[in-house]
């Protein structure tokens, strides 16, 4: 998991990519729970995704709301 600061300027350049759920891909390629997260968004709908991250915000003790308000500044819905 990412500390505060790592966060900050994963968001920063997050915002600067013009793709930036390919740039996801390469900066937490690594990471068991995204990878996992993204096999599990794979062929679903919308709203089926936003349930997926529902979920893992709340076994992750994340704040939905915040974190899409979060990704909404980079275009992300």
């Amino acid at each position: 998991m990412l500390n505060p600061m790592q966060m900050m300027q994963a968001f920063g350049q997050l915002k600067a990519a013009q793709n930036p759920l390919q740039m996801m891909q390469q900066m937490f390629s690594g990471d068991p729970t995204f990878n996992r997260a993204m096999q599990m968004a794979q062929g679903k709908n919308p709203r089926q995704v936003e349930q997926i991250v529902r979920n893992l915000c709340q076994e992750r003790g994340l704040d939905f709301e915040q974190l899409k308000q979060n990704f909404s500044q980079f275009g992300v819905k």
